[in-house]
């Protein structure tokens, strides 16, 4: 596991506030690690690979469409999606 990664998952101890946490989501998989302050873009690069995250997925941010420079608050939900009907690769 990266150095980074690991940076994004830690675990705060018990009793602990929850300072910075960010609810994650693709598919299956969901976490919460205090990442506030970092950008879409930073988070997507750090779990493409643990999450399996497509690079064609949507980055959302509280239900709504962000840019890969949106930078996370504490609270806020990031979620990695595919739109529906989509499968596969497209070949031209």
């Amino acid at each position: 596991m990266s150095a980074q990664l690991k940076d994004l998952t830690r675990q705060r101890q018990v009793g602990q506030a929850k300072a910075g946490q960010v609810k994650i989501s693709y598919g299956v998989h969901n976490l919460e690690a205090a990442i506030a302050g970092k950008s879409v873009a930073e988070v997507r690069q750090a779990l493409k690979e643990p999450l399996n995250i497509d690079p064609r997925a949507l980055a959302l941010v509280n239900g709504r469409d962000v840019a890969a420079s949106y930078v996370l608050k504490q609270g806020d939900q990031l979620e990695f999606v595919r739109l529906a009907g989509e499968k596969g690769r497209h070949v031209s």
